[in-house]
C-alpha cells in the first residue's frame, strides 16, 4: 500500500539519511500533530502545566516533584502511541475490524491506566505534603511564594513561548511546529534570550552581542524564506514583550 505523503525513494532504493537535527525536527513535528489532533493530549497537558505550578508552589521534594514529570511522561507517551496506533489501523483498513476496533480500545486502555495511576500518585503525593495540609487548617497557613533565579526564569519563558506558539499556529492552522506559521517561534526565542541577556548583564557591550545574534537568527529565517518579514518582526515583538513581562512585572515567582 503507497501513500500520497510517502518520501519518494531514490532510484538505488535506499532512502537518504536523515541528520541529527532532522530526527529532532520530526520528532517535533510527530509530536505537535497530536497535540494539534488529539483534544484529550491538550487537556493532559494544561492539566500537567497546572499540576507543576502547584507542586513548584507548595515545595515538594525535589524526588516527589521527579516522579510527578514521570508520570506527566508517561501519560503523554501513552497518548502518542494510542495515536499511532489510531494512524497505522486506519491507514490499513478504511471499513469496520473487529480485530482493529479491538487493538484500538487495547490502546485507549493504556492511556487509561497510566492517567490512573498519575492520579493516584499526585494525590498522595499532595496529601502528604505538609504545605497542602496546612491550607485546610483554621486560619488556613499559605506557603511562602518560592523565588527563581535569572536562568529560572528564562527557562520558565521558553515554555511559555512554546505553549503561546503552538496555540497561535493551531489557531491558525498551521500543520508545522518548527517551520512557517504566522509568527516565528525560532526569532521569538532568540529575541527572548537576547532581552533576558540585556536585562540580567545590564551591559551595553552584551546587550548589543545578544541583539546581533538575535538579528543574524531572524536574518536566517527571512533568507530562507521560511517566513515573512511581518511574521519575523511579530516574532521578535513577542520574545521582547514576554522577556519583559517576566523578569519587570511582579509576578508570583
Amino acid at each position: 500500500m503507497t501513500s500520497d505523503n510517502s518520501t519518494p525513494t531514490p532510484p538505488d532504493g535506499h532512502r537518504p539519511k536523515r541528520s541529527f537535527i532532522d530526527s529532532f525536527h520530526h520528532a517535533f513535528e510527530g509530536i505537535y500533530y497530536v497535540f494539534n489532533t488529539q483534544p484529550n493530549l491538550r487537556i493532559q497537558m494544561l492539566v500537567a502545566g497546572l499540576v507543576f505550578v502547584a507542586a513548584w508552589g507548595l515545595g515538594v521534594s525535589r524526588i516527589e516533584m521527579l516522579h510527578i514529570v514521570l508520570c506527566v511522561a508517561i501519560v503523554l507517551i501513552a497518548e502518542c502511541i494510542n495515536t499511532t496506533i489510531e494512524q497505522v489501523i486506519d491507514l490499513a483498513t478504511d471499513a469496520y475490524n473487529q480485530k482493529a476496533k479491538i487493538t484500538k480500545d487495547v490502546a485507549a486502555g493504556a492511556v487509561l491506566i497510566a492517567a490512573v495511576y498519575s492520579l493516584l500518585a499526585g494525590v498522595m503525593i499532595f496529601a502528604n505534603n505538609a504545605n497542602f495540609q496546612r491550607l485546610f487548617q483554621m486560619p488556613p497557613e499559605f506557603p511562602h511564594r518560592p523565588q527563581l533565579g535569572p536562568l529560572q526564569i528564562v527557562l520558565v519563558g521558553m515554555l511559555l513561548l512554546a505553549v503561546i506558539i503552538v496555540w497561535v499556529k493551531r489557531a491558525k492552522g498551521s500543520r508545522a511546529f518548527l517551520t512557517g506559521g504566522v509568527v516565528s517561534g525560532h526569532t521569538a526565542l532568540g529575541f527572548l534570550i537576547a532581552t533576558a541577556v540585556a536585562l540580567i548583564t545590564r551591559s551595553a557591550p552584551v546587550a548589543a552581542l545578544a541583539l546581533a545574534m538575535a538579528l543574524l537568527l531572524a536574518q536566517s529565517r527571512l533568507q530562507s524564506d521560511i517566513h515573512s518579514l511581518s511574521e519575523v518582526a511579530l516574532g521578535a515583538l513577542l520574545g521582547i514583550v514576554l522577556a519583559l513581562i517576566l523578569f519587570a512585572w511582579p509576578l508570583p515567582f
